[in-house]
């Protein structure tokens, strides 16, 4: 049986990558970005997969499009939700609406896809899904560069477990936290990011398919008995 795949945040980077391997394994695909980009659209042509859009953040929007592509396809087997952005925020001059931004933007769309598809998942019987953190939601890798990113990542990891608690034994929940990862965000990298990438065990970042093989993977039957876990995919950098 077909399963589908809602892809949050899927029209680049980890989340194209991700759209890319559940197809290619013969699951049907739903696409979700921001905005109707062309990206978006050309995305949709190349795997020929139904695409929608709304801004993760606003709920009543997630859940109207769930709502319709639960009508367009019956169900939704599993979601990735690699939704997230990260910006400045330094530890003593960061405002407070850049923290709120942070928030938004790394907790509550993730919460919002979860909150939207569970009802059905678990109307069906069982799903799986899977959220992106960032080794920046680790204590000892936070970064005072980008506090509120750090201290939502962190955050976001605690809900995987809360959603984990409240969705069992049907549904298992969990997130990845990637490393450095050559998306379009890796070229704004600092001289200090770079130098920093080189010291993990393996010294280079990751290609997106990698981590995205790593989502797939924890959506997948094989991962049937991990629930409430933060994988961590960071090339060894936390065991130096």
């Amino acid at each position: 049986m077909t399963r589908t795949v809602l892809i949050a945040g899927s029209s680049r980077g980890i989340g194209a990558a991700a759209a890319r391997h559940e197809a290619a394994r013969g699951s049907r695909v739903i696409l979700h970005g921001r905005s109707d980009s062309v990206a978006l659209k050309e995305f949709s042509g190349e795997l020929d997969a139904p695409a929608y859009h709304c801004d993760g953040q606003d709920a009543a929007a997630v859940q109207q499009l769930v709502d319709t592509a639960l009508a367009d396809v019956g169900a939704i087997d599993a979601l990735i939700c690699t939704l997230g952005s990260v910006s400045a925020t330094d530890a003593l001059a960061g405002s407070t609406e850049d923290w709120i931004a942070e928030y938004r933007s790394n907790v509550l769309g993730p919460v919002n896809f979860i909150r939207a598809v569970a009802p059905s998942m678990l109307a069906n019987g069982g799903g799986r899904i899977v959220t992106v953190s960032s080794i920046r939601g680790r204590d000892n890798l936070a970064s005072p560069e980008v506090t509120a990113y750090s201290a939502a990542k962190a955050a976001l990891e605690n809900v995987t477990v809360s959603f984990a608690k409240a969705l069992a034994p049907s549904i298992t929940v969990n997130s990845v936290a990637p490393g450095f990862v050559l998306t379009d965000m890796s070229e704004t990298w600092s001289d200090e990011v770079r130098k920093e990438v080189a010291t993990n065990l393996l010294g280079r970042a990751a290609q997106p398919q990698e981590i995205a093989a790593l989502l797939c993977f924890l959506v997948s039957d094989g991962a049937s008995f991990i629930t409430g876990q933060t994988v961590l995919a960071d090339g060894g950098l936390d065991a130096r």
